[in-house]
């Protein structure tokens, strides 16, 4: 829990209370009376609330010191906190702006139950005092906060407004549960949400307008010259038809998103706005962005690479770039880049599991590899090895077979000279 916030230079941590420091879920923001009005004030420099700085400091010292008063038992319920550090004669507003202010403190310091707690007390508090469209701190931080919320679904109705009414974006590339207006999946799959519904068609469906959309999302999504839209659509037409048929399409592009600010056109360039909408591939990139420039080789430097990112990437990759589609020109050199990364993303997480000596963990990502991409031998020269480190031979001649036989179908090629000694490995077993 929070440790008594009264450490000026006349009020110090009681005696009897420096060995709770070291408890889980005690945290010592450290911050004397005038460091404290310093970061407040710049929590609430553009709110409401920057006329009640005093108030507002007020609230957050009752409040830690309501928290700090149950470190012992490591829980205290959200209504016993409201009134624990109720406050005479301060406003909600200012309420409201404290508990932000030290959910996001605790956040930053990795202390999750207690900052979850905060959070919950705060929008408990929007609800309660009808704040529904209250932006109770710099957009950023609040962006993070949301993210959170949803995550733990805290208020999600009351979240999901304030996102909307202020725009926030969130602090993960990913962000599962964030209420992005559109949605497009293309790994494995192409669909588009917006404002959660999957857009359907019961007639001929719009083709070219969504052949559109995945061209923009191929090229980059921004500032996407319109000349290469349509020279990628429309290749065998007259350039004097070309910008009236870019035209329609968009519109009905617009009209069938629902959405006509989502699309950008400026200086013959045209935008898919990343900040109202959520593309797979494009997190997918930002996910790997780090983890697929280290080296393939163990080292210790990989430990400070986010494993979390590294396996939320690998689940999201469930596919290549538009591979249900009609191949075309402008989208084989996309897919190529992602298929490239996903082999080194399968390879890194394999390499990882391996080097932990975590074979079974190893077999699950290589197989997942293999599965979307199941002519990448060097893919199948893992599973093997590490089937082979189980003593499951059997198993290792298997995935050799189904290599073998691949490889001869599909590319008319025999397995390489190290795919050839592995199976010698496994058909003839140490004893």
């Amino acid at each position: 829990m929070v440790e008594n916030p009264q450490n000026n230079d006349s009020a110090r941590t009681p005696a009897g209370k420096s060995a709770k420091k070291g408890r889980a879920d005690v945290v010592n923001p450290a911050l004397g009376t005038h460091e404290l009005a310093v970061q407040v004030r710049a929590w609430i420099a553009d709110t409401p609330a920057r006329n009640d700085e005093a108030k507002v400091i007020a609230c957050i010292q009752a409040y830690m010191q309501a928290l700090y008063l149950h470190c012992d038992t490591r829980q205290i319920a959200e209504q016993d906190l409201l009134e624990r550090a109720s406050l005479a004669g301060v406003s909600n507003l200012a309420r409201v702006h404290a508990l932000f202010f030290l959910a996001h403190q605790l956040k930053h310091r990795g202390y999750r139950q207690n900052h979850r707690l905060l959070l919950s007390a705060a929008l408990s508090v929007m609800i309660s005092a009808g704040l529904y469209d209250l932006l109770a701190g710099p957009v950023p931080a609040m962006g993070r906060l949301c993210e959170e919320a949803l995550e733990a679904d805290i208020a999600p109705e009351l979240v999901t407004r304030l996102i909307r009414q202020h725009r926030l974006m969130p602090e993960s590339p990913f962000a599962p549960d964030w209420p992005w207006r559109v949605r497009v999946y293309t790994l494995g799959r192409f669909a588009v949400v917006c404002e959660g519904q999957q857009l359907s068609f019961n007639g001929k469906s719009p083709r070219k307008a969504l052949e559109l959309l995945q061209a923009l999302i191929a090229h980059g999504g921004r500032d996407v010259h319109i000349s290469l839209l349509m020279q990628s659509l429309w290749p065998e037409e007259s350039n004097s038809n070309l910008q009236n048929l870019f035209d329609n399409t968009l519109h009905r592009l617009r009209r069938i998103v629902g959405l006509a600010d989502v699309l950008h056109v400026q200086n013959a360039k045209l935008t898919l706005d990343s900040d109202q909408c959520w593309v797979d591939a494009w997190c997918f990139n930002r996910l790997t962005a780090n983890i697929v420039a280290e080296p393939l080789a163990p080292t210790s430097s990989r430990k400070d690479l986010s494993d979390r990112e590294a396996r939320t990437a690998w689940r999201l990759y469930t596919g290549h770039f538009l591979q249900t589609e009609v191949d075309t020109a402008w989208a084989l050199p996309h897919r190529e880049r992602l298929r490239n990364r996903f082999h080194r993303l399968v390879r890194i997480l394999g390499a990882r599991m391996e080097e932990a000596l975590r074979w079974e963990d190893a077999i699950e990502v290589y197989e997942r590899g293999v599965e979307i991409d199941n002519l990448a031998e060097i893919l199948y020269q893992h599973l093997m090895f590490c089937y082979q480190q189980l003593g499951e031979h059997a198993e290792a001649l298997r995935v050799y077979r189904r290599c073998r036989e691949l490889l001869s179908i599909v590319l008319n090629v025999a397995p390489s000279a190290r795919t050839e000694l592995l199976r010698q490995v496994s058909a003839v077993p140490p004893r």
